[in-house]
């Protein structure tokens, strides 16, 4: 059987324990395990590592880069606690979590796309306390659809049960044969559709665009244009953003604050924009990150990357670090 990190923190008698616990120490109990697993999948910790040294290593010292990698290791553990927190937690809890440790802003691109009555299509990405983002739209009355996947039948069945609590619509992708259709079947019916645009190993290559990031010359996942295209849709990107112990905010942005934010061009798509648009928060807050690991995964395209001095942010983008949260 082969053991990753969301399989071991997820044991039933982790699971049993967390819930034994009470939360605050099972978070303790979660970063000492993730101690105990990194130090056994060393292979693991070492592609992190080199990820991070890849991207960062002609901007920042070794000390720099040992901060940086020491707190993507602490944020994936986080992320981790979430979603377990996220999943055995009764829904009048967390709604109550919710009220008192997230703030909103931007919330308003959301309203009005719901308003125009054509669906939101919601482009997001793992990045910080993202699986909070569709249980706090709902508590908010927004109608939700997600896209799910599930390591077991338990926990497929405790979702299900809180999605329908919360009138949450659940498209898991190994049992759908037609993801893009009932993704736009949804949008039709003016719910907020949530994907990720960060999905690295389900990105479907469009072999006429291509866009820099990280470092990498890639082919463009043509998922979210399409999308865009047949669906005549509101676009927001969106991410849940820590900014202390159990502290959040809910950011989200407008395609028109992400198109405003970069310079005219009409060999830009979308899909391209957003991309660049997560690139950024990526440099800025590197830690609440957890897809470190599959960089190296990420194809490049004609095999050509970034020269190293061209990394950092290029002077069309600046604008755009305004609205990042710091």
């Amino acid at each position: 059987m082969h053991l990753n990190l969301s399989s071991f923190l997820q044991w039933k008698i982790n699971i049993h324990l967390y819930r034994k616990l009470g939360w605050r120490l099972a978070l303790v109990y979660i970063m000492i395990l993730g101690r105990f697993y990194f130090l056994f999948k060393r292979k693991e910790k070492k592609k992190i590592e080199g990820a991070i040294k890849t991207v960062f290593g002609s901007q920042k010292g070794p000390h720099e880069i040992k901060m940086i990698v020491k707190g993507v290791l602490r944020g994936i553990l986080w992320h981790y606690f979430e979603k377990i927190y996220n999943v055995y937690t009764p829904v009048e809890r967390l709604k109550n979590f919710f009220d008192h440790h997230i703030q909103p802003e931007g919330i308003g691109a959301i309203e009005q796309g719901i308003a125009r009555g054509k669906g939101v299509l919601m482009v997001t990405s793992h990045f910080g306390g993202i699986e909070y983002i569709p249980k706090y739209l709902a508590t908010r009355n927004f109608p939700v659809t997600i896209l799910a996947k599930f390591s077991s039948e338990h926990l497929r069945n405790i979702s299900l049960e809180q999605a329908g609590q919360l009138a949450i619509n659940l498209i898991d992708p190994t049992i759908c044969p037609n993801i893009i259709k009932m993704m736009l079947d949804n949008l039709r019916k003016n719910r907020i559709v949530i994907t990720q645009c960060d999905e690295i190993e389900e990105w479907r290559p469009s072999l006429h665009e291509e866009v820099f990031f990280l470092g990498k010359r890639i082919h463009l996942d043509k998922t979210i244009n399409t999308l865009l295209k047949r669906g005549d849709t509101t676009l927001v990107f969106a991410l849940m953003h820590r900014v202390d112990h159990h502290g959040y905010q809910f950011v989200a942005h407008s395609r028109d604050e992400i198109l405003g934010a970069f310079e005219p061009s009409a060999n830009r798509t979308v899909g391209e924009l957003v991309l660049r648009y997560l690139e950024q928060y990526i440099y800025h807050h590197p830690e609440e990150w957890y897809q470190w690991k599959k960089v190296p995964e990420i194809k490049t395209a004609r095999g050509t990357a970034v020269p190293a001095g061209d990394i950092k942010s290029p002077a069309w983008m600046r604008p755009a670090l305004e609205g990042i949260p710091q």
